[in-house]
């Protein structure tokens, strides 16, 4: 195992903590809810009054305060209220942010200090933050709806310099950057420059549509001005490479500031590094030697490496303190209830040590054990989550869904979130069999999909996989769902057939239905339900007891072990010598069904229960004798033959309590590169037609797509979803249920995530051509680069990487990797290609090929 030993600078230092109280802080209530900021100065802690909030400057340092309820919205907006922690489940959540710019100095570990004594005189469990410039926790950038401006101090200035912003993020971060020049904008960057007289915003051909679109909605509030009445300034939009078909007005007052010619983007972001699983270590006081020691003004703590992902809350002893970094998403400290007061006042020190001995520039938090955060309790499998309010919710989900239809559970959304089911089951079920096609003439004829005869027979083989179709009606007409399921054994070349011919059906079906890619023993809910509780999955393949496949016959002699309480729990497997099928070898029950020719045996453990019972005879189907353990007659030994082994009864588990669902921001660069931005505190008015979302609910995670979002992403969601769990520190199980639906399409238990979900949210949405027609003062016409108007660069001349054509001419050996030396044209940018071919790329893609050759022949670029 790995062994640091960590050093802590002074502004780390957690002493302050046992200093009095700042008179700054006397006034902030104890038990309410209440949201506060201070800017910190070396002699003094400044109140900002709430026209202030969200703006930070660089060479400044900020104290935020949020204390609200958990699973409620915090921010300026909460109200104060009074909330007594008197042990009736409800209880407060406290979070302390420190942010120090990039020129504050000192003044960053002050904060730091300050937030440790204002934690001081509250004297409750609080979450402590120190904040990494530009790479804030979506916890801060919670607060602020209309996201947070990073400005830099002193330049705030009336002699008309122009400057220039960023913007970043679902939760936009506005940043100002200095020196206003072409090596500061990026391909994948919007930019906004603010002249005296104009504004210029600048959009990268690859970057994301929603911050293009919150770079228009940024511009158009700078361009009205302080008393935000009619837009005292133009707005001109510039597209990368087409800035020479600005007006010449515009074009010459940014060839002033920028000079066109010198044109030189700062490269794209590279790819983010490798997820990598989280790790815990346990730390404590060093000893006098260590193997690697990191310099420092004091010890701090000797952190140990103890495990890797997954973790779980049992590696966490109550008596230790525990760093957990999770790379990208942060490095937090976690200290035990029963941890002593020297360890506990070091754990923030040591997981700051952690991060500079990584070196990386992220986040630092320090949770107390009892009131971790969501985004605390997500690294780790089967937290317990502690909330009151959901728990009761979770047990009217277990009691009362048995008994509701599509109609009810569309009126209580919750309900339907909580238990997974859309409706009861009761739809209309198609289910195909995919069969893999040989090298024989008469077989590559044959379809890839077999129909199976039965459907609600609920036979599945392990080393098969199945496409089923559940249609049933709701309030808002019929509504389809297109499971596709894997069975734990079945190869991969079948199950990439299966994908493909699940993904044609769906193109033929309208690419209306909810899309589902599912596992064998991971079965969501609603998948159970619709077979009833009859759900068996056998080893082997159904061709071995029907060659045609299409009649999937059940073994006539089999022991199928049966786990769940209720329908839409119930699952049943075969159990064989060597272990039952792929997907299930870790699943328990106390009930065994035994089947031998036409008699049929529910045997049920001793302390099976009366549920386990009755799902047990549910799943029989046919005549059968209940056989109690200890009680069984000879008749039933006899059937059971060399058998009696397998059966192992296993203990009842307990109801698992899966965290509150969490929401991420997609933002898509290349093919087959995704990243994930939470968004914590989530309602509908986080989605957006043109993003692409994921809702994480643990036992499933599900993809939104918008109407407006990138082509790529509705192609393949999947993709999508599968980058995600990747990434996750957690290291989630790939086999993870995967729904993807389309905007307008989504069901109850999706909805049901969201608070007062509205299904005419988008009605009247202004799309990103409108916006932008809007901003320039112009009719919304359909003409010209209609990619460049969608937001979305689809076209081909677009996707490719853009250089000078200085650099293209050069020698072949000299060009950049990914040049191909036979279409050098393509990585020209649209200005470059009009003044060297005196047309545009579809002028001259429009060419017969003998003329592009002499063209690009006389260019230079052949």
């Amino acid at each position: 195992m790995h062994i640091l030993e960590i050093g802590a600078d002074q502004d780390g230092d957690e002493s302050g903590s046992a200093r009095a109280a700042e008179a700054a802080f006397r006034t902030v209530p104890r038990d309410h809810t209440t949201f506060l900021v201070w800017r910190i100065t070396e002699s003094n802690t400044e109140l900002l009054p709430r026209n202030h909030y969200g703006t930070f400057y660089d060479a400044e340092a900020y104290l935020v305060y949020s204390c609200s309820l958990p699973g409620q919205p915090a921010g300026p907006d909460v109200i104060r209220r009074e909330i007594k922690e008197n042990g009736n489940g409800e209880l407060l959540e406290r979070h302390i942010h420190s942010w120090g710019g990039e020129r504050s100095g000192a003044l960053a570990g002050l904060a730091l200090r300050r937030g440790i004594q204002l934690a001081a005189y509250l004297a409750a469990p609080t979450v402590i933050h120190r904040e990494a410039v530009t790479k804030e926790t979506p916890r801060l950038l919670s607060y602020f709806r209309d996201g947070i401006r990073i400005l830099r101090s002193g330049s705030a200035n009336l002699n008309g310099t122009a400057r220039l912003y960023r913007v970043r993020g679902r939760r936009p971060v506005l940043v100002q950057l200095e020196p206003v020049s072409w090596s500061q904008l990026a391909t994948d960057g919007v930019f906004v420059l603010d002249t005296s007289s104009l504004l210029v915003l600048w959009l990268g051909r690859t970057a994301n549509l929603v911050e293009k679109i919150f770079g228009a909605k940024i511009a158009y509030r700078m361009a009205r001005g302080a008393d935000k009445g009619m837009m005292a300034r133009r707005i001109a939009i510039a597209h990368d490479g087409y800035e020479q078909t600005l007006p010449a007005s515009d074009r010459a007052l940014l060839d002033a500031l920028l000079e066109l010619r010198a044109r030189a983007l700062r490269p794209a972001a590279p790819p983010a590094d490798p997820p990598r699983p989280a790790r815990l270590y346990r730390a404590t006081q060093p000893p006098r030697v260590a193997p690697i020691t990191v310099p420092s003004q004091r010890p701090a703590a000797r952190l140990e490496e103890i495990k890797r992902a997954p973790l779980f809350r049992e590696d966490l002893a109550d008596d230790g303190v525990y760093i957990v970094d999770s790379g990208s998403r942060g490095v937090w400290a976690w200290v035990g209830p029963t941890a002593t007061g020297a360890a506990a006042r070091g754990a923030l020190a040591a997981a700051r040590g952690l991060a500079r001995a990584r070196r990386m520039t992220v986040p630092v938090s320090a949770a107390p054990a009892g009131r971790e955060p969501l985004e605390f309790a997500a690294l780790f499998h089967n937290w317990r989550w502690c909330d009151a309010r959901r728990d009761g919710r979770l047990r009217a989900a277990r009691s009362a869904t048995t008994r509701l239809d599509a109609v009810s559970l569309a009126t209580n959304a919750w309900l339907a979130a909580e238990a997974q089911l859309p409706d009861d089951g009761s739809g209309a079920l198609r289910v195909w069999r995919v069969r893999r096609r040989s090298g024989d003439a008469e077989d590559v004829n044959k379809e890839a999909l077999a129909e199976v005869e039965r459907a609600q027979a609920a036979v599945f083989y392990d080393r098969d996989c199945y496409i089923v179709l559940y249609t049933y009606h709701a309030p808002t007409g019929d509504q389809t769902v297109l499971y596709y399921w894997m069975g734990g054994s079945s190869p991969n070349d079948l199950r990439n057939l299966g994908a493909k011919e699940a993904k044609d059906l769906y193109t033929k079906l309208g690419r209306s239905p909810v899309q589902a890619w599912v596992y064998q023993g991971k079965e969501p809910a609603h998948f159970l339900q619709i077979f009833k509780g009859r759900m068996i999955t056998y080893v082997g393949s159904a061709t071995d007891y029907d060659p045609t496949g299409r009649r999937v016959l059940a073994p006539s002699r089999v022991l199928i072990r049966v786990s769940g309480q209720y329908a839409r729990e119930a699952r049943g497997v075969e159990v064989r010598d060597g272990g039952a099928g792929g997907g299930d070898a870790g699943s328990g029950g106390a009930c065994y069904v035994l089947r031998d020719g036409a008699r049929a045996w529910v045997w049920c453990a001793a302390s099976a229960t009366g549920d386990e019972r009755e799902v047990a005879k549910n799943m029989a189907a046919t005549e059968h004798t209940l056989v109690m353990q200890g009680k069984e007659k000879p008749d039933f030994w006899t059937a059971l033959g060399n058998r009696r082994h397998l059966l192992v009864p296993s203990p009842l588990k307990e109801v698992q309590r899966p965290l509150p669902p969490r929401l991420f921001y997609v933002s898509l660069g290349v093919p087959a590169q995704y990243s994930f931005e939470e968004i914590v505190s989530f309602s509908q008015y986080d989605l957006a037609p043109e993003m692409v979302g994921v809702v994480d609910a643990h036992d499933a995670v599900f993809v939104w797509l918008g109407q407006h979002c990138c082509p790529r992403a509705k192609e393949d969601p999947r993709s999508i979803a599968l980058a995600y769990l990747a990434q996750d520190p957690a290291a989630r199980d790939a086999c993870t249920p995967i729904l993807a639906l389309s905007q307008g399409r989504e069901p109850p238990h999706f909805t049901g995530f969201f608070p007062l979900w509205k299904q005419s949210m988008w009605k009247g949405h202004k799309t990103f051509s409108a916006i932008i027609s809007a901003l320039e003062g112009k009719a919304i016409i359909q003409s010209g680069n209609s990619a460049i108007q969608s937001g979305n660069s689809a076209n081909r001349f677009d996707q490719y990487e853009k250089y000078p054509l200085a650099v293209l001419k050069g020698p072949k050996d000299h060009l950049p990797p990914d040049v191909d030396p036979l279409t050098k044209e393509l990585y020209l940018t649209h200005d470059d290609f009009v003044s060297t071919f005196s047309m545009p790329y579809n002028e001259f893609r429009s060419l017969p090929g003998w003329k592009q050759k002499d063209l690009k022949k006389s260019v230079g670029l052949f």
